[in-house]
C-alpha cells in the first residue's frame, strides 16, 4: 500500500493510522469518478465514501442516507476540520496514485500491443507465398 494510501491524522496527541482503497467508477455517471473505502485505525471502515467531479475540481462526499423530508444526511463524518482534511487528503491522493497506475499500464499494454503487431507485420512479409504454377501435384499414390 501507498505512503499515501496508509497516512495518520492527528487526533490531539494520538495519531490514528488511515488506510485507504480506490475503487474507480465503471459505469459513465457524469460526476462520480471513484468510490472509496477508509479503514481508521486497523478496526473501523468507513464504505461508500464517493469521489466526485464538480466545477471546482473532485471532492470526497461521505456515505449518506436520505431522510423522510428527502434531504441527505451524512451517515458518518469527521468532527474536527483537522480530521476531515487529513481524510479528504488522504482519499485524493490514493485517488490520484491509482489514477496515475491507472494510465501507466495502460500505455504499457498498448505499447505491448504496438510491438505485437509489428512483429507480426514483420514476419508477415518475410513469408512468401508459393509462385503461381509451381503448386505440387496432389498425391495420388496406393492406397
Amino acid at each position: 500500500m501507498s505512503d499515501a494510501a496508509r497516512g495518520t491524522a492527528e487526533h490531539g496527541s494520538q495519531k490514528l493510522d488511515m488506510s485507504v482503497k480506490v475503487y474507480p467508477a465503471q459505469d459513465n455517471s457524469k460526476n462520480l469518478l471513484a468510490t472509496a473505502t477508509v479503514t481508521l485505525g486497523g478496526c473501523f471502515a468507513i464504505r461508500g465514501l464517493r469521489i466526485l467531479d464538480s466545477e471546482k475540481g473532485a471532492f470526497v462526499s461521505m456515505p449518506q442516507r436520505k431522510t423522510a423530508q428527502g434531504e441527505y444526511k451524512d451517515i458518518c463524518f469527521p468532527t474536527t476540520a483537522e480530521m476531515r482534511k487529513e481524510l479528504h487528503s488522504a482519499v485524493l491522493g490514493e485517488y490520484q496514485r491509482t489514477m496515475e497506475q491507472s494510465y501507466s499500464r495502460a500505455e504499457k499494454a498498448m505499447e505491448k500491443r504496438e510491438s505485437v503487431l509489428d512483429t507480426l507485420s514483420q514476419k508477415a512479409a518475410e513469408v512468401r507465398p508459393p509462385a503461381p504454377g509451381k503448386a505440387k501435384a496432389a498425391d495420388k499414390g496406393e492406397r
